[in-house]
């Protein structure tokens, strides 16, 4: 058995599809060998994995988090942090990104008693994130558009069954970034901070993923300015309310021909 196994457990569409495309060279994930039980047998196969790695994250000399990601686009994952977690409102607020062997080092534009505020919000979850004040709209023609392009992007996720796909998409559905990541949450950063160091506005803009919507997800969205978030998966219950108390459209299960509005409807046309 070779290294098709995952897609090979998929629909049989796939199957052809990812026979034809050329393996990433990347170091996004690695062959390992396994031992398979089919049935009543046994046998040795390889199997490719994603690769996890940790990365220290460091900004204005102060330790903030420890990434666990995938060990690409870590440049983008920074900016998308900082955004997505109210470090900084504008890329124009980041003075450098540097990348060593397992850190990443930061230097922003913040005094130090609004540093310590944030850092205190992430702690304590006391946070009063903004309303969202976009009125662009989507329609649901163009969502499933989009989210369809989580799977034909997602290669990695094709070899290895271990990667989260994000993704910003216009109010058109048309895909203008995209990132994959063994995290759920650091591919959302990934993808947001593709968008900001673009110059992109996440205003007119909608964020998709495939990871479920929680709290933690919604809140990275509202505070980069996103009016709707999507996901083919569930959203959860802390998720839904903060949506609804911010005025962000979440959407979730959308798999063609069905999508659920939790919140936000009137965004959806």
């Amino acid at each position: 058995m070779g290294t098709d196994w995952h897609v090979n457990r998929d629909d049989a569409g796939w199957k052809d599809y990812w026979r034809s495309e050329s393996p990433d060279t990347s170091s996004f994930y690695t062959s390992v060998q396994c031992i398979g039980i089919i049935g009543d047998g046994r046998t040795q196969i390889d199997v490719d994995v994603s690769i996890e790695q940790s990365f220290k994250f460091n900004v204005n000399g102060v330790h903030i988090t420890t990434f666990l990601t995938s060990p690409r686009e870590l440049e983008e994952l920074a900016a998308g942090f900082l955004l997505c977690e109210g470090f900084v409102d504008s890329p124009d607020e980041i003075i450098c990104i540097e990348l060593h062997d397992d850190f990443i080092v930061c230097d922003i534009v913040m005094d130090t008693a609004r540093f310590e505020q944030v850092r205190m919000q992430q702690s304590t979850g006391t946070e009063s994130l903004s309303p969202v004040k976009s009125t662009i709209c989507f329609e649901v023609k163009d969502i499933f558009n989009a989210i369809d392009q989580l799977k034909v992007r997602g290669k990695a996720w094709r070899r290895t069954g271990g990667t989260h796909s994000s993704m910003i998409c216009d109010s058109s559905g048309n895909i203008l970034t995209f990132s994959e990541d063994v995290s759920r949450a650091c591919s959302v950063d990934k993808a947001v901070g593709k968008a900001v160091l673009k110059g992109i506005d996440p205003a007119n803009c909608a964020l998709l993923t495939t990871g479920r919507l929680s709290a933690t997800m919604v809140a990275k969205a509202a505070r980069a300015g996103f009016p709707l978030i999507a996901s083919k998966s569930a959203p959860l219950s802390e998720g839904i309310r903060l949506a609804d108390e911010v005025g962000m459209s979440l959407v979730a299960f959308a798999r063609k021909p069905d999508l659920y509005v939790y919140t936000g409807a009137h965004r959806v046309i």
